[in-house]
């Protein structure tokens, strides 16, 4: 991953502030905001799924069937993680949202499987009786 000099010099002090998130968290979330208005046919606001869907084709287009482990190293567990990195380079003039959006949009449960339902919560393991 190529890191833009702009992206290291503008998160700085998030990082020193918000250190779950690399220098690699916000390329990454650029990128996969430029990936996903990219695909667009026309430019237009983006809901905070259809990012998180973009989010979640450029990581498995980037890094594969190990994707959900990448975006785990990134700090992006949980779709709310994706939100909070959004909301805190649109803080640094990187990003931009519009008035109806909120960090709030991102609070979802999202699967990071490919296109599979997937909970983060922790899985319940069936009883098996030994009898």
């Amino acid at each position: 991953m190529n890191i833009d000099p702009e992206i290291v010099k503008a998160t700085t002090e998030l990082r020193l502030t918000y250190p779950n998130y690399t220098v690699e968290s916000y390329q990454f979330i650029s990128d996969a905001v430029a990936y996903t208005v990219g695909k667009l046919q026309t430019h237009r606001h983006v809901s905070a799924v259809e990012l998180l869907e973009g989010v979640r084709e450029y990581a498995f287009s980037q890094y594969g069937a190990v994707a959900p482990q990448v975006l785990c190293q990134f700090g992006l567990r949980a779709a709310r993680n994706v939100g909070e990195v959004v909301y805190l380079l649109i803080s640094v003039k990187l990003l931009s949202a519009s008035p109806e959006d909120s960090p709030e949009d991102f609070n979802i449960n999202f699967p990071w499987e490919d296109n599979r339902s997937v909970s983060f919560e922790k899985p319940v393991l069936p009883f098996i009786d030994a009898d």
